[in-house]
């Protein structure tokens, strides 16, 4: 369904005679732009050409309808014809034939007025000119079955080299003016234009234009109002038969729209408004493969920076702790030992006591650190136990408490893969803690046959999803986007879901094939 230029909804369709008018008025508009084409002043010397010695033979007296020479004078029409068809084609063929019926007429009252002449003349006329049009028909209908072959390998020509100018490069928008002056010089139109929205809510849209076959008098396309046509029916929009906007529809909303006008006296065909749809399919998809690479290299550069500033974070904690803390205790501890020998035998229990209570202290510092940094107990005893110290760890400080689900039987499995498991625990954990407000959490840890799955699940506020997991890094919030990286590192599949008022869910899965392969890479 099309729709018209300032129409909410496509138009009826015209009734029969309407159409037929249409149809007929067609080449009358063509008229002045025939009159500057120099075939068509061909064509009418060679019909004055044949019209010439018609009459020269009429005056002549050469009227016998037998005479040679006065069927000869009809026969030459058929050269005028057959160029008419060869030039514009059947239109062209059929105009000539009334023209040529025009001028030869007034012989009929002239000279064949008594008798049959008449007769004879309308005769040859209806043998002759019947066959040259039957032979101009079949001219014409091999001339347009070679330019549709043209024109189908020229179609096929210009998409393979607006797909080679898409895919060579990484920036689309730079590639996006060359591709939209490609179209201007490979297509006869007059004007061509590329309305692209912005990536981001707030940004300004794009208009590339291009004029190849600038003409006086020409009117300005209403861009604005076709794009704003073409997004809220996400279908082709033509305007006079001249005008025609394709939409770049993606899966979900308008990328932007692309537009054309042919030249006066034409209108846009079936196989040019699906050429456009063609090539806006193609410049829709380089336009989402490059914001989805922006993206990316965004969201990327931005984890970079965050995990930087985490790790630089995460030191400068460690090592005032390590100062305020373990540090403090060392150097207390050695007083104690400084004083102990100058102690008197009475006194020696008692600080050897002290001793031992501020040592072990000290030494349960230094396992909380190692353990935070990286638990022993997930190299020697696996998942499982890792695990379940963090849901301890997270059971003391939630008023519902955490609790561990495990199903199937456990097993081992690559260092990479459990070390990436238990750092989205983690982290899915810690994110409960500090940003969910919730009151319960489970960890459900799945061994299946051919999968290992792990669920991390809260009752907390949950939150709005954006629309690209990817958009979570523009506004700071790396702890889901650093889950899903670690997911994918491994060959895991990962999701995340949210309702805002009914908490939040992470699920990962790493396929036995998968896991598998990185336990290969690893090696």
């Amino acid at each position: 369904m099309k729709t018209e230029l300032g129409l909410a909804a496509a138009p009826p369709p015209r009734q029969l005679p309407a159409r037929l008018l249409h149809d007929f008025m067609v080449p009358i508009r063509r008229v002045p732009m025939r009159l500057r084409d120099g075939r068509f002043w061909r064509i009418q010397l060679m019909v004055f050409g044949a019209t010439i010695p018609h009459y020269i033979i009429e005056t002549a007296g050469f009227t016998n309808p037998f005479e040679t020479f006065h069927g000869l004078a009809i026969t030459l029409y058929v050269i005028p014809l057959l160029y008419a068809a060869l030039a514009f084609g059947w239109e062209g063929a059929i105009l000539t034939a009334v023209w040529i019926v025009l001028l030869t007429s007034p012989s009929m009252w002239i000279w064949h007025r008594s008798g049959y002449h008449w007769l004879t003349e309308v005769g040859q006329l209806a043998i002759t000119l019947p066959a040259g049009i039957m032979v101009a028909w079949r001219v014409d209908l091999e001339s347009k079955q070679r330019q549709r072959a043209e024109q189908t390998s020229a179609s096929l020509g210009l998409l393979n080299e607006i797909g080679e100018r898409l895919s060579h490069t990484l920036d689309v928008d730079e590639a996006l003016p060359g591709v939209v002056a490609l179209l201007a010089q490979s297509l006869p139109i007059e004007t061509v234009w590329l309305c692209v929205e912005p990536d981001a809510p707030g940004g300004e849209r794009r208009v590339i234009r291009e004029t190849s076959r600038p003409s006086a008098g020409q009117a300005e396309p209403p861009i604005d109002r076709l794009h704003e046509l073409v997004a809220e029916s996400r279908e082709p929009v033509r305007h006079g038969g001249r005008i025609i906007a394709v939409p770049l529809a993606g899966e979900q909303d308008i990328v932007g729209s692309l537009g054309a006008t042919v030249p006066e006296g034409y209108v846009f065909t079936d196989e040019q408004e699906k050429l456009l749809a063609t090539v806006a399919h193609e410049i829709r998809v380089a336009v989402e493969n490059g914001r989805l690479h922006q993206q990316r290299q965004e969201s990327l550069q931005t984890y970079a920076r965050q995990v930087t500033q985490a790790q630089e974070d995460e030191r400068l904690r460690i090592s005032r702790e390590l100062h305020d803390e373990t540090a403090q205790e060392l150097v207390h501890m050695v007083r104690r030992i400084e004083r102990l020998g100058e102690a008197t035998h009475e006194d020696v229990p008692r600080q050897v006591d002290e001793l031992l209570t501020l040592a072990r202290g000290t030494l349960q510092s230094v396992r909380r650190f190692s353990r935070d940094l990286r638990p022993s107990v997930l190299d020697d005893l696996g998942l499982v136990p890792a695990i379940e110290l963090a849901v301890e760890a997270t059971n003391t400080r939630l008023t519902g408490g955490a609790k561990l689900e495990v199903s199937g039987e456990p097993r081992r499995l690559g260092p990479a893969i459990e070390l990436a498991l238990f750092r989205i625990a983690q982290e899915a954990l810690h994110n409960v803690e500090k940003h969910a407000e919730a009151e319960s959490a489970s960890v459900r840890l799945a061994f299946e046959s051919s999968a290992v799955r792990l669920d991390v699940e809260d009752n907390g506020r949950g939150c709005e999803l954006p629309q690209h997991v990817s958009q979570l890094a523009r506004k700071g919030k790396l702890g889901v986007l650093g889950m899903k990286e670690r997911a994918e590192l491994v060959g895991g599949s990962f999701d995340f879901s949210s309702v805002p008022g009914q908490g939040s869910r992470v699920s990962v899965v790493v396929t036995q094939d998968e896991a598998e392969a990185a336990r290969t890479a690893a090696r």
